[in-house]
């Protein structure tokens, strides 16, 4: 046999070959498909979208209050420039014992998350702990940060 002919013989082994290499990509497309699912449906965090954001101050021991991100609840906020929130409406202080009142008729936890701004004055927290008193409410909460252990 010409070494031609062992080349070509041996070409013609390869093309009878009925084992080929084949790369399965479904299990990688079903992943795939289940996070864009996930990725769609998934809503924003409990408080990133829900609430006027303010710069909490830090207390050495504070304590955890997963209550303040659930759905039934009051969350007060009050900026550094003295405007008061319920939620992400601006409210003014004469309305706030009105809306706690009305929010705990309809359900709501008698309990009021307070998030100061760290700048906040005190005369305008002072207001607000007043309104709420006012509606009825003696369970407040103030929120705050933990710092970070080292």
């Amino acid at each position: 046999m010409r070494p031609t002919q062992k080349i070509a013989a041996a070409q013609a082994k390869r093309r009878r070959n009925a084992f080929y290499l084949r790369s399965d990509l479904s299990g990688l497309l079903a992943v795939m498909v289940v996070l864009l699912f996930i990725l769609m449906f998934s809503r924003p965090g409990p408080h990133e979208y829900k609430y006027v954001p303010v710069d909490l101050p830090t207390a050495e021991h504070a304590v955890a209050q997963p209550g303040a991100r659930r759905e039934g609840q009051i969350r007060v906020g009050v900026r550094n420039d003295g405007s008061v929130y319920v939620g992400r409406s601006k409210v003014s202080y004469d309305d706030l014992s009105g809306m706690i009142r009305d929010a705990v008729r309809d359900g709501a936890e008698r309990k009021v998350y307070v998030a100061a701004d760290a700048r906040a004055k005190y005369g305008d927290v002072e207001r607000v702990v007043e309104e709420i008193r006012r509606a009825g409410i003696e369970n407040i909460v103030f929120l705050a940060y933990q710092p970070e252990k080292r």
